[in-house]
């Protein structure tokens, strides 16, 4: 059986001393993300951002350069909260000049909405990819491939 291999745009958007984050909550309780998801086939990646950016946040942002990728190998994590054999490439992207122009339509699953998070909050939430927090708390990126986190 095949796995296919994933890649998803992921919509770095601050505002201040904010950073736009999709809200979850599930049995561990509230949980972050960076909004995006899956570049369908066919799909480049800038209208897979657009897309992305609007059904989950009902916003549209210029999109920047790609800040980082990592990579999610489920199998070689002990987390059961992950789809069975997901190998998932990540681009996170820069994006800016965030405006609301509806609601969300599309939200993913155990997603209950987007959130404006102040950057010193970050290391206090669940949020994924955990390693970057620094990073993304500085707005500073050492090296686009960041290779397996969580």
């Amino acid at each position: 059986m095949m796995h296919p291999l994933r890649v998803s745009v992921r919509a770095v958007c601050y505002r201040e001393n904010t950073i736009l984050l999709a809200e979850h909550r599930d049995e561990r309780g509230l949980w972050y993300i960076i909004p995006g998801g899956g570049i369908q086939h066919n799909e480049t990646l800038d209208v897979a951002f657009k897309r992305e950016l609007l059904e989950e946040t009902g916003g549209e942002a210029d999109m920047g350069d790609i800040l980082f990728v990592r990579e999610v190998i489920a199998d070689e994590l002990d987390t059961t909260y992950l789809p069975k054999h997901l190998h998932q490439i990540e681009l996170f992207v820069e994006a800016t000049n965030f405006r609301q122009v509806t609601e969300a339509s599309e939200l993913d699953k155990d997603q209950i909405g987007m959130v404006w998070m102040p950057l010193n909050k970050l290391p206090e939430l669940l949020f994924f990819p955990k390693t970057m927090v620094k990073a993304l708390q500085t707005k500073s990126f050492d090296r686009i491939y960041q290779g397996h986190i969580l």
